[in-house]
């Protein structure tokens, strides 16, 4: 496959994207986004910024300050979590563990954090929930008793994928049992047309990359085309794909995109959403965001299920962007790196 305009159109966006990320790094090495009633995301949504950098081999000295950071404000059980105030949960604590593999670098955390993330495994099926009980967060938000955390407290898709893919990335060369058990649970809730559902995203593009990522890693190939195959039949005329809230977004685009990468689809495909992602760019070097992190009641255990007279009583708040679009910038620099490699 050769990207699109020559190379040319598609290389100059992905230098410019990750010169925007970059700019947006705070002074402490941390990325920061998602502003909510808990404050402002650090932990979570820089291990996923640092490890887009990391594939798109930016600047090494950024990202060296950004683990060493990272190693710094571990949490006391091993993990991190939201941001420095919020109590360690799986999805945070998985997205950071991934990135210092990836780098090779906080090799002193590696372990704790693995084992961080065993305490949220279930045992009955592999799943790894975001929280692995109450009462640390519950506290946090200052809620009683009366509030149920079934959700929160329980195994979710591109939870478990995402923390199976950093266990598997420890474990290298020897198995990881717990690692194949979340693999178990995430290829078992594959859908029939072949993407996740998702718990904490609006679309599914999010768990469904997670997923691919995860099944690539353990040699199922077949698995990840399948899912190839849903995005290919999703991508609208245009070369994008839309989601909840947008019918073109960078976001799902991006994330589609290194779906059809990671699965090894080439062709006319992947160069018209190449294309488009090219083309989406904003002149400061990001990408357009909208809201794209759901966050459902605690008690909620499928949130897509929810009444529609229920969802407008509490929408408020419950649906947010990243509003410094460092997430879907960061989505959208992985894959025109994917692209890249694809290429060469």
């Amino acid at each position: 496959m050769s990207l699109p305009v020559g190379g040319i159109a598609a290389s100059h966006a992905l230098e410019d994207g990750v010169r925007f990320l970059l700019a947006k790094q705070g002074g402490d090495g941390l990325w920061r986004d998602f502003l909510t009633p808990a404050g402002e995301a650090s932990e979570w949504p820089t291990g996923f910024v640092a490890a887009a950098l990391q594939v798109a081999r930016a600047d090494a000295g950024a990202l060296a300050r950004t683990a060493d950071r990272l190693v710094a404000a571990q949490h006391d059980d091993g993990g991190w979590g939201y941001n420095a105030n919020v109590p360690s949960d799986a999805d945070s604590t998985a997205c950071v563990l991934l990135f210092l593999a990836l780098a090779g670098r906080g090799a002193s955390a590696w372990q704790r954090a693995a084992s961080c993330l065993v305490r949220h495994q279930r045992r009955a099926d592999g799943g790894i929930a975001t929280y692995a009980a109450a009462g640390a967060i519950r506290r946090f938000m200052g809620v009683g008793r009366w509030m149920r955390f079934d959700g929160w407290c329980s195994p979710q898709t591109e939870v478990t994928a995402t923390a199976g893919r950093a266990l598997a990335a420890l474990a290298r060369e020897s198995s990881s049992p717990e690692a194949t058990a979340a693999w178990r649970f995430t290829r078992s809730r594959q859908c029939d047309d072949g993407s996740w559902g998702s718990y904490w995203w609006t679309s599914p593009h999010y768990a469904t990359l997670q997923a691919v990522e995860l099944a690539l890693a353990y040699g199922e190939p077949d698995v990840a085309r399948r899912a190839a195959a849903w995005a290919l039949r999703t991508q609208a005329g245009d070369g994008m794909w839309s989601a909840a809230g947008a019918e073109r977004s960078a976001f799902a685009t991006a994330l589609a995109l290194s779906v059809l990468l990671a699965a090894e689809e080439r062709g006319r495909p992947v160069e018209r959403g190449v294309s488009r992602l090219v083309a989406l760019q904003d002149e400061d070097g990001g990408w357009p965001s909208h809201p794209i992190l759901r966050i459902p009641l605690p008690g909620d255990t499928n949130p897509d299920r929810q009444r529609r007279r229920r969802l407008r009583r509490l929408a408020r708040g419950l649906v947010v962007r990243d509003q410094h679009r460092t997430f879907t910038s960061a989505a959208c620099v992985a894959a025109l790196a994917r692209a890249r490699e694809a290429s060469a």
